[in-house]
């Protein structure tokens, strides 16, 4: 993952936070099918590990009890929001 744009101009902090700060926190059923589409040719479409992360925060952080997503890739962000909501 890295290599693609972002806020950090360093590639090797931002290997970094993913090592010892994302993916420890990454359910397994999610890093299996993060390695999987990583090996896609449209890899550059999915949500990355990071990026689910936030987006559960954020779904947290506003109470949300439903979500609605449009327009799915491999399901990683979807898997994200889902295991977000309260159960």
């Amino acid at each position: 993952e890295v290599g693609h744009k972002s806020l950090l101009q360093s590639d090797a902090l931002y290997q970094y936070i993913l090592e010892t700060s994302v993916y420890p926190r990454e359910p397994e059923p999610m890093k299996e099918l993060r390695e999987v589409t990583a090996k896609h040719p449209w890899n550059l479409m999915t949500t990355s590990a990071d990026e689910g992360q936030f987006l559960g925060l954020l779904l947290k952080l506003i109470n949300a009890k439903n979500t609605m997503e449009i327009g799915v890739y491999t399901g990683y962000s979807l898997l994200s929001t889902a295991l977000a909501l309260p159960r």
